[in-house]
């Protein structure tokens, strides 16, 4: 009988069997690590007493004299490595312990002692400064963002450059929307986000090659690269006595200049005694126009296009474009070109090769046979893969520079496009940086402009990972987030668009943005988002230059209407309610923001709802694999239907479409979330009519969720009507039926308690009734897991439970966007709950979740944990505890949130409601804040203990006097102002 044991299923991991063999026999220590030595899962071979949890075996296996040794003892039976004193021993299972001989010993003490140094260190800037020769903890671990920079530019939102780059400088670059310039790899590793080849280059001297960037072999005596925001630091000692340094980033974008031009600095100093005649060879390969023929005909992406060489008005050789053939193609136009420095000498290269099958040869990438002597061939068909070479001496002590500059111009920021604009513009770009110093310059520009934006907020806690963290890394990665698709980054290969749940990432963004002057440009975003409404309120789901999938999520539009407020309540500028911009149903019709606000808050109130008044849930809603009903229609085909109904049953418009489809209850929150925000908007812009009419409209919605969506110990997630026998009426709560735990009684959402307290629906009873719940259900030591087991099987067929395993994804993992939302719900009832006991527990819980997702902490056990240590991930498994990917999500936009509402701030008509929560251990903070015409610096002091406004005695001063409310004016004057809090 033939068995099948699983990675799931399996019972005993290596570690579990080394204690069993071993627990009785030495002292394993806190950690320890193992492995199977056969594949009957009988033996292991492991090591106590390590400093942290790390992969050691692995590496020790890699050994050759450590693997040669343990040969004699297994796998017929377990060993364990143990240290004592300065002596290594191997343990056989009956007990018997053999010193090892000094090489192991010495192989042994090396590794082990280097262990702690595997994941690298963060600086106190927050720079991840990674050793090249150490094993990676995950796919993302080493990864940095890079973004360019468009602010001033036109459609700056989807015409702004990124890249992503790992700590060998791989990966892809994409200009505007998805568009590649370096090409993606569609590889099933996600380690691999670009082609190989990308970035990367090799030194030859004498005809031999002496370095390629990508490998670390035995002339590399050390190797490191430090990841920093917006710019990547890569270097390398040679044992030849080279030291090499290679600088990538963005360009920020100047008039004239190609849309999107990605540099890389290679520095290379001669520390020898003698010159050295060597020639560098520079590779990459550009993206394809024809996308989605990868799929499906990569012979068609490779006929389409031809190679074709550039060169400059002296007739020099100058770089590489790809030459497209379909007109649609020609919109844009990749290049590749390269600058040797050599003292005050200036060239160019003086070979390329465009053919990768010429190029690699007998050899492999690391090794190419025709990498040295390029053979200077144009070829008629692709793929777009290009090399450069250039010779050059360089004197002992000194260096030779040599900038590369890969990029991308286009129809998207030029109507009259042609070939002749790419070449106008690299002549541009090229005389820009013509001079050496210019590089540097540019550089400095870039790391200016994210000191300047930072400084909205930042925290001066004395923990100097978390202020970096927080003060540059968290701040940079919400601005890269502002505009990217959530399908860009290390294992996101995809072409996912941009959408309307990306509008969260500017609920953060917009303060630092309007603080460094650009208030304009975030009116300018939100009309982007605003012209992807329908007349009738419902939206594009996706949007690069054409939207897609109108209507069929549901709570796309509603995520507008907090956008606006945010934007509305902190300028205090209400004019952009008059703003006229077009309505998505094309027709050149244009309508004043408020009403199209009013059109969305119309469509999910009155038209777009269910038998019980809440909206429908539609394809899903925010949860995309909540996709309950499999009929489910778009928005243009509900706008049809509904316009037939009226004419039929003489209706009016406004009324309920009738369906049996399901409501979403998260929707429903989030409806009455935009009620309120348009009420507040309203009252600010002094429209009485319109602020009566939401606030009678949100008591509505509030009863109606009250009514039917409150289930005895939770707030449902959906409400079901399409069963008439009643055998399945809602999802998310006690007696739900549809718990595919026995011990649990219902399926549990977390969103369903974020959003209900968010929205001020949720009761204080209902509060302390739900966290209850979430402590026993849904708390895990791993954070607040999305849901409980569930079995949607029962009731539809495409579902997160019929894609993942539990534990993963949208199926039971700790999604960090939900899980900060939850945060942000936990905060907000912490600060206004009449019982403090309830208030400490949920303060507790808010920070418990917070720590797991601060990126830095992710060092304290790297290779259990494997998240970057600068940019948050996703999700974590909560069986395993992985950080797994993607790099973008709304996770980093609400930590932002959350740490600054934990630190009090929260805007309103009348200013800042100043209402901090800290840690119970902390008895200080101190923070600075920048409004648009003033400054803060912020102090609290408390005891050791909870404390806060609602329960504890305080005293609150501004400027030296003392205040009766905790509303801080926004000051005008310019002027820096002093606010101290001390609990009392």
């Amino acid at each position: 009988m033939i068995t099948k044991v699983t990675a799931r299923n399996n019972k005993i991991t290596p570690v579990e069997l080394l204690n069993q063999k071993f627990g009785n026999k030495i002292n394993l220590g806190n950690f320890a690590d193992a492995v199977f030595t056969d594949a009957a899962f009988k033996n292991v071979a492991g090591i106590a007493n390590l400093p942290m949890k790390a992969p050691v075996m692995q590496v020790l296996m890699e050994n050759c004299i450590v693997s040669k040794y343990l040969k004699q003892f297994v796998p017929d039976r377990s060993v364990c490595f143990v240290e004592e004193g300065q002596k290594f021993y191997i343990v056989l299972e009956d007990g018997q312990k053999i010193e090892v001989p000094e090489d192991v010993n010495k192989a042994l003490k090396a590794t082990v002692s280097d262990v702690k140094h595997w994941a690298g260190y963060l600086t106190e800037d927050g720079e991840h400064v990674i050793d090249l020769l150490k094993p990676a903890p995950g796919p993302h671990f080493y990864v940095n963002l890079l973004i360019g920079n468009r602010l001033g530019f036109k459609r700056t939102l989807q015409t702004t450059p990124k890249s992503v780059v790992d700590r060998f400088g791989r990966g892809s670059f994409r200009s505007h929307a998805a568009t590649q310039v370096l090409a993606t790899r569609f590889d099933m590793r996600q380690e691999e986000n670009g082609f190989p080849a990308n970035r990367q280059f090799y030194l030859y001297e004498d005809g031999k090659q002496i370095f390629y960037s990508a490998l670390i072999d035995d002339n590399i005596v050390e190797a490191t690269c430090k990841h920093s925001c917006n710019r990547t630091v890569i270097k390398y000692k040679t044992a030849c006595n080279l030291e090499i340094t290679r600088t990538i980033f963005l360009v920020p974008h100047k008039k004239g200049f190609p849309l999107a031009t990605e540099l890389q600095r290679i520095e290379i100093k001669n520390a020898s005694d003698k010159a050295r005649n060597l020639s560098i060879t520079y590779t990459g390969m550009f993206g394809t126009g024809a996308v989605h023929a990868i799929f499906e005909d990569v012979t068609y992406t490779n006929v389409i296009m031809q190679s074709a060489a550039l060169y400059n008005d002296k007739g020099e050789f100058i770089g590489i474009t790809p030459d497209y053939y379909p007109e649609e193609f020609k919109q844009d136009t990749r290049f590749v070109t390269m600058i040797v420095r050599n003292g005050d000498e200036k060239s160019f290269p003086q070979s390329f090769c465009t053919d990768y099958n010429d190029f690699v040869g007998t050899g492999t990438l690391e090794h190419p046979a025709g990498g040295c002597n390029l053979n200077n061939k144009l070829n008629r068909k692709g793929p777009g893969f290009f090399a450069l070479g250039a010779p050059f001496t360089v004197e002992p002590g000194k260096t030779v520079i040599i900038d590369t500059f890969t990029g991308l111009s286009s129809s998207k920021d030029n109507e009259n496009y042609s070939d002749a604009v790419m070449l106008r513009e690299l002549d541009n770009l090229l005389r820009y940086f013509e001079k050496s110093e210019s590089v540097e310059e540019t550089l400095n520009e870039i790391i200016n402009f994210h000191e300047n934006y930072g400084k909205y907020f930042q925290f001066n806690t004395g923990n100097k990972l978390f202020d970096s963290g927080f003060n540059r890394n968290l701040a940079f990665q919400v601005l890269y987030q502002t505009f990217m698709s959530r399908s860009f980054g290390q294992t996101q290969k995809g072409y996912r668009e941009i959408g309307f749940r990306e509008i969260q990432d500017l609920f953060a963004s917009m303060y630092y943005f309007i603080n460094i002057g650009y208030q304009d440009f975030v009116k300018e975003l939100l009309f982007e988002w605003t012209a992807n409404v329908y007349k009738m309120g419902y939206a594009n789901h996706n949007f690069y230059w054409v939207g897609k999938q109108p209507g069929l999520y549901s709570d796309d539009s509603l995520w507008l209407l907090q956008a606006y407020y945010r934007y509305i309540i902190y300028t205090k500028d209400t004019s952009v309610l008059n703003e006229e911009v077009p309505v998505a149903d094309g027709n050149n019709e244009k309508r004043a923001v408020r009403e199209t606000l009013k059109a969305i808050i119309q469509y999910s109130a009155c038209i777009s709802v269910g038998d019980h008044g809440l909206p429908l849930l539609d394809l899903a809603d925010w949860n995309d694999c909540l996709k309950i009903a499999s009929n489910s229609i778009d928005g243009a085909t509900k706008e049809k239907l509904y316009y037939e109904q009226l004419k039929k049953t003489n209706g009016k418009y406004g009324d309920r479409f009738m369906s049996d489809y399901s409501e979403s209850v998260m929707n429903a929150f989030l409806l009455k979330l935009a009620i309120d925000h348009l009420a507040e908007i309203a009252t600010l812009d002094n429209d009485t009519q319109l602020a009566q009419q939401m606030s009678e409209l949100s008591k509505e919605v509030t009863d109606r969720i009250q009514k039917h969506a409150w289930k005895e110990n939770f707030f449902a997630r959906v409400l079901i009507n399409r069963y008439k026998d009643g055998s399945y009426t809602y999802l998310g709560a006690k007696g739900d039926k549809l718990s595919a735990d026995p011990n649990i009684d219902g399926v549990y959402f977390l969103n369903s308690f974020a959003w209900s307290v968010l929205s001020d629906v949720a009761t204080d009873e209902q509060i302390a009734i739900m966290v209850d719940v979430i402590k026993k259900h849904l708390l895990t030591p791993y954070g607040l897991r999305l849901v409980t087991p569930a079995d949607l099987n029962k009731i539809a067929n495409d579902t997160a439970t019929g894609h993942y395993f539990f534990g993963d994804r949208e199926n039971g993992a700790v999604f960090k966007h939900a899980s900060m939302m939850a945060v942000a719900a936990l905060i907000k009832a912490a600060k206004k709950v009449k019982d403090n006991e309830l208030a400490k527990e949920m303060a507790r819980i808010a920070y418990f979740m917070i720590d797991l997702v601060l990126p830095y902490k992710n060092l304290e056990n790297p290779f259990q944990v494997a998240g970057n240590p600068r940019i948050c991930t996703q999700y974590i498994n909560t069986d395993t505890g992985e950080n797994i990917g993607p790099l973008l999500s709304g996770t980093a936009t609400w930590l932002n949130l959350n740490l600054i509402s934990l630190a009090g701030i929260e805007y309103t008509r009348d200013g800042i409601s100043f209402n901090p929560i800290l840690r119970e251990e902390e008895t200080q903070l101190n923070f600075t804040l920048k409004a648009p015409k003033c400054s803060y610096k912020f102090s609290i002091t408390k005891p050791v203990g909870f404390a806060r406004m609602e329960s504890s005695e305080y005293e609150l001063f501004v400027d030296g006097q003392k205040i009766d409310n905790t509303v801080i004016p926004m000051y005008t004057d310019e002027k820096e102002h002093i606010v101290t809090l001390k609990f009392k």
